[in-house]
């Protein structure tokens, strides 16, 4: 298994997979010049290595790839780092797979607002292991598991913890420290 990151442009195919189901022209994405192919190596909740796959704005790739060498560096597990397309673009069903992801072109889920993920400037990790619970709805459902924060667990995130610093540090911000929803799996940066 390749243990070294990289950084590529989209191919003509992946473009393909993407048009219309996680990126789509009527929502003001970036251009598919504009974004980036990212191998990331990680580690799973076994130890195992894996090499998963994440699309985020051609800006930020080097950058991503530096946080995601400091997590496997500290050993911090991740699930599975999959692209959007393989989940037809439901962010439901990436979260409800504990898929951690970055690109998605979509609207903030029950609003008309554009999410930052549709701008490649926010990442979602371990959904189930660091749910989004508002007015007491927790999601995904799996995530119930993980709602005593005091309980801590491996591939969670804490507001002192040194995996949230890692990119708390690099000027990312975290929807754990939002009053409502708190949303422990969601990191972005504007």
């Amino acid at each position: 298994m390749p243990n070294t990151a990289s950084i590529s442009e989209l191919s003509p195919a992946l473009r393909d997979k993407m048009r219309g189901v996680s990126w789509h022209e009527d929502l003001p994405s970036p251009d598919f010049e504009e974004l980036r192919l990212l191998q990331l190596p990680h580690v799973d909740f076994e130890g195992r290595e894996h090499l998963g796959q994440l699309i985020t704005v051609d800006v930020l790739a080097h950058e991503v790839v530096k946080i995601f060498a400091k997590l496997r560096e500290r050993n911090f597990p991740i699930h599975s780092i999959r692209l959007m397309h393989c989940f037809e673009g439901d962010d439901e069903a990436s979260m409800a797979a504990n898929n951690s992801s970055c690109f998605n072109s979509r609207h903030i889920m029950g609003s008309t607002r554009v999410s930052l993920h549709t701008l490649g400037r926010a990442i979602d990790i371990n959904p189930v292991h660091n749910p989004v619970v508002r007015d007491g709805v927790v999601r995904p459902d799996a995530g119930r598991a993980y709602c005593d924060r005091q309980k801590r667990r491996p591939g969670m995130f804490y507001s002192d913890c040194e995996h949230t610093a890692i990119l708390i540090e690099a000027g990312w911000k975290w929807g754990g420290n939002w009053d409502s929803p708190k949303d422990y799996h969601h990191f972005f940066i504007e």
